[in-house]
């Protein structure tokens, strides 16, 4: 059988980690390991952990927030199992979340196992049933991470809060990249399109299930603010070029994409700043927080867009550092 670590990774949200810790104790088939890896400014989650949980093993990312991939990388490290797995601390597993989890690893070529999320959003269950876990030919990603397909299906990219990969494929592929700041984004997508340009294949457990209560951030501010937004398209470009290049054509798919997304909403809100001045009435709190809303969303995603190419520059050149390094 297989062995399986269980790496939570966590910052700045000790009551969910005790909830995500509790559940995954109540597994039927148990982990071989937890380790929790904290990159919080206090110690509350630290105590919390050896205090409560003594048997789990917690580890510091000091590097602090903005940091998950590094902290998956410092869990990564540390574990000893066949299958490493990643929940996060605001993801509660399922009883037979581990049971399900395991099976596809039966086939060699799999080398990573993702899972459903449920977000507790009313139709997520049958929505998207179709475009799981996508990579479009013009570098976006889809989700529909919640859908129950039914079955075991094959997939191009893995939900962070939900996935596990095989020891020996990370391994082979250098590991976990880092320099995905800010909210994170892209983070699990840069391992997973990794894993599958190096041949391996993915494929979603929809029977692997955690309830994803989505926490407030602990870094403050709201969950899909502008800063979401500029790192969203900043991290974006960073992960498409780091994985296929600059030359791939994807990079330059995306641009085009996000450029024609954002003049559309640009269009929107002046169309709605011009009518009201058209006809003369004046504009509601609710309509002018609306045309600043539409405005500031394209301010923020094209300026993401715009940051994530300097970016992807230094990541790529900091790439190929490291892999002269490891020769």
């Amino acid at each position: 059988m297989v062995t399986v670590s269980v790496v939570v990774v966590t910052y700045n949200r000790p009551d969910h980690v005790r909830t995500c810790l509790t559940r995954l104790h109540e597994l039927h088939r148990p982990a071989d390991e937890i380790l929790v890896v904290d990159g919080s400014p206090n110690d509350l989650t630290v105590r919390l952990v050896r205090e409560e949980f003594p048997r789990v093993r917690m580890l510091r990312n000091e590097l602090g927030r903005g940091t998950t991939a590094e902290s998956r990388q410092i869990g990564f490290n540390a574990t000893s199992g066949d299958i490493i797995a990643f929940v996060d601390d605001d993801a509660f597993a399922e009883p037979d979340w581990l049971d399900h989890l395991v099976v596809p690893y039966d086939d060699p070529s799999v080398v990573g196992v993702g899972g459903r999320a449920l977000n507790d959003i009313e139709g997520e269950e049958t929505r998207g049933l179709g475009d799981v876990g996508r990579l479009l030919a013009d570098g976006r990603l889809t989700g529909n991470f919640a859908a129950h397909t039914g079955r075991v299906i094959e997939v191009d990219h893995l939900l962070g809060a939900n996935m596990s990969f095989r020891r020996s494929a990370l391994e082979a592929i250098g590991g976990i990249h880092g320099n995905y700041p800010g909210t994170c984004l892209c983070e699990e997508s840069d391992i997973s399109l990794r894993l599958k340009n190096a041949g391996g294949r993915l494929v979603y457990q929809p029977d692997a299930l955690v309830h994803h209560v989505a926490a407030p951030y602990g870094i403050g501010g709201k969950r899909f603010d502008r800063r979401y937004l500029y790192y969203l398209r900043r991290n974006h470009v960073v992960m498409l070029v780091r994985v296929f290049g600059w030359g791939d054509p994807i990079v330059r798919y995306y641009a085009r994409a996000t450029v024609h997304e954002q003049r559309q909403y640009l269009w929107l809100a002046a169309s709605h700043m011009r009518a009201r001045k058209l006809d003369g009435e004046p504009r509601t709190v609710r309509q002018r927080a609306r045309s600043v809303f539409t405005l500031t969303r394209a301010v923020a995603e094209l300026g993401g867009l715009v940051a994530g190419f300097p970016a992807a520059f230094v990541a790529r050149r900091r790439d190929e550092r490291d892999v002269h390094v490891a020769r």
